[in-house]
């Protein structure tokens, strides 16, 4: 009967297990779903800032012509990466990623500056060598998303000015189709040449670019400002994408081992049962077989 009731009580926290799985599977689902058309919605953000440096660099092309001095020992990098655990292989993806483009790049470690969102991708930067320089904690929900990105604003704007940072890159997971993600890479600053010069010569939708009563340089500098904002804000959003889409292949394997141990364990109890019940019956014929015997 002792064994009966371990069984029992094995079975009966696997069951538990398995509902809090489920439900994680179910909240993951649903995020999954909000963070792509949360994307949708930058997607057309970004057009209409993009339009606003058009209108920009149409007033004035020539500062696409202007040399841009970088120097490739200063170097910013954000890696984004998860608070909590359970979400599989997300994070040794992006730090991974990170590790074989440092390398590729044959940067010298010196010359980095490592900025980390998320406790647990601190952690797995550590463990394969690097030392980030500033950790900011990921969000609990996307309702606090906003304090956490005016944060890495002023950051960003400590690297330029103050550090004297050239380029800062930013490192997440990017939903590739499904619960498929992959890492990826985006230039922050300084803004890509190449994009301007296409926003250059892209057609103006209309035949009069639109007027505006602040200076050209104050609205350049409010442009690059919003273009660092939402880009930070894509990252953010693509990576708790991913995040859930890792957490949600990881609670479906999760899932399908629970059902096997139930499986185990229920029939470990109905044999225990079943020898429980032979050996009551084995009593009761030997004790009516001895009372026969008088």
């Amino acid at each position: 009967m002792q064994m009966l009731e371990a069984i029992k009580k094995k079975i009966g926290s696997a069951q538990d297990l398995y509902s809090v799985v489920k439900t994680m599977k179910a909240l993951a689902a649903v995020n999954i779903h909000y963070h792509t058309r949360a994307v949708e919605a930058i997607t057309e953000y970004h057009q209409s800032i993009e339009m606003g440096f058009q209108a920009l660099l149409k007033e004035k092309p020539e500062i696409l012509k202007k040399p841009i001095l970088r120097n490739e020992r200063r170097m910013g990098i954000i890696v984004f990466g998860s608070q909590r655990g359970m979400a599989g292989k997300f994070n040794v993806m992006i730090a991974n990623s990170f590790m074989e483009w440092e390398r590729a790049k044959a940067f010298n470690y010196s010359q980095l500056k490592i900025a980390v969102i998320g406790e647990r991708a601190e952690e797995q930067l550590k463990e394969i060598g690097y030392q980030p320089a500033a950790r900011i904690d990921f969000p609990e929900s996307r309702h606090n998303l906003n304090s956490a990105i005016q944060e890495l604003l002023i950051l960003v704007e400590l690297w330029r000015f103050r550090e004297k940072i050239d380029d800062i890159y930013l490192f997440y997971n990017k939903l590739k189709r499904g619960v498929i993600f992959e890492p990826f890479q985006f230039h922050l600053f300084p803004l890509e040449q190449g994009w301007l010069q296409e926003l250059a010569l892209r057609k103006w939708p209309s035949r009069n670019l639109p007027l505006y009563t602040l200076s050209w340089d104050q609205l350049l500098s409010s442009f690059i400002h919003q273009f660092f904002y939402i880009s930070i804000y894509r990252a953010f959003i693509e990576s708790m994408a991913s995040e859930n889409a890792s957490r949600l292949t990881a609670m479906q394997k999760a899932e399908e081992n629970i059902e096997e141990r139930l499986d185990n364990l229920n029939s470990q109890f109905n044999r225990q049962r079943q020898n429980a019940i032979t050996e009551e019956l084995l009593d009761i014929i030997a004790g009516f077989e001895a009372l026969a015997k008088y």
